[in-house]
């Protein structure tokens, strides 16, 4: 049994960065599921929504919630479940992270969660010109 995951975001981010891991991978070693809030969407119907989707991907191992904004309302959906012993949640999902954590399908809650930060803080870098100077470009 593997760890379920679950991308709560706003609109289709979470639909997106799935997809785009899909197509490097070929297929998803995890079971996931996305939520996607829209801004008409009513809090107490999504913090409904997460709890069933969370019942639906423990299969006895946890779950790993990802979400996009901290203080956004995905992750204080999110953080309405913090206290859940078998749910650990990361916000500032990017791709990076996903791929990461695609990386080690069979690591335990508290490894997966660690790596999904991991991930997440090695795909954000600067990059940097380091091309030569040319006197026709300015």
């Amino acid at each position: 049994m593997t760890i379920g995951l679950l991308l709560i975001t706003h609109n289709d981010i979470g639909a997106q960065l799935l997809l785009a891991a899909k197509s490097t991978y070929g297929s998803i070693p995890i079971r996931t599921e996305v939520l996607s809030i829209d801004h008409y969407d009513q809090p107490s119907d999504l913090t409904k929504l997460t709890k069933q989707y969370i019942k639906l991907l423990d299969q006895g191992n946890g779950v790993l919630i990802l979400t996009d904004m901290f203080g956004s309302t995905p992750s204080n959906i999110g953080k309405e479940f913090s206290h859940l012993k078998s749910v650990n949640i990361v916000s500032g999902i990017n791709l990076s992270m996903l791929l990461h954590i695609f990386n080690y399908p069979k690591f335990n809650l508290k490894e997966l969660t660690a790596k999904a930060i991991e991930g997440g803080k090695n795909g954000v870098i600067q990059i940097k010109n380091e091309r030569k100077k040319s006197n026709n470009i300015k």
